[in-house]
């Protein structure tokens, strides 16, 4: 059983600073890291996930979650209280992919990301694939 893998707009401030948060909060180095628009997601994901640049995913064992199922497989591996979203998941899948999409689709304005960005350390570039 491999790391999972997150699939993410690599040209998006507000993802790059979701998997930031990632990297800050999860429990342990669970995760891998790689960009929609590599060479990894176009051998590795449907042609239609790759294009929809709105969608977080997640592969682990061979299963691909999206949308909010992603963020919820995510949410697993967080630390306190952050962890506590991995309960969304019982909420009506529709629901969660309609809030889920209002936000993707706004996401550019709800982003707050300087033009800085901080520079991951060492241990964490490992863990992006390109």
């Amino acid at each position: 059983m491999g790391k999972p893998i997150l699939f993410y707009d690599g040209d998006c401030g507000f993802c790059s600073a979701a998997v930031q948060f990632i990297l800050d909060h999860e429990a342990n180095e669970c995760f891998l890291f790689t960009p929609l628009q590599g060479e990894l997601a176009a051998r590795e994901l449907p042609t239609k996930l790759v294009k929809d640049l709105n969608t977080f995913v997640v592969k682990h064992d061979h299963v691909l979650y999206t949308k909010a199922q992603a963020v919820f497989f995510v949410a697993r591996y967080l630390n306190k209280p952050y962890c506590y979203m991995h309960f969304g998941r019982y909420v009506p899948i529709a629901l969660s992919n309609r809030i889920y999409d209002i936000v993707a689709k706004n996401r550019d304005s709800l982003s707050k990301v300087s033009k800085m960005c901080k520079i991951p350390s060492e241990q964490e570039r490992k863990r992006f694939i390109h």
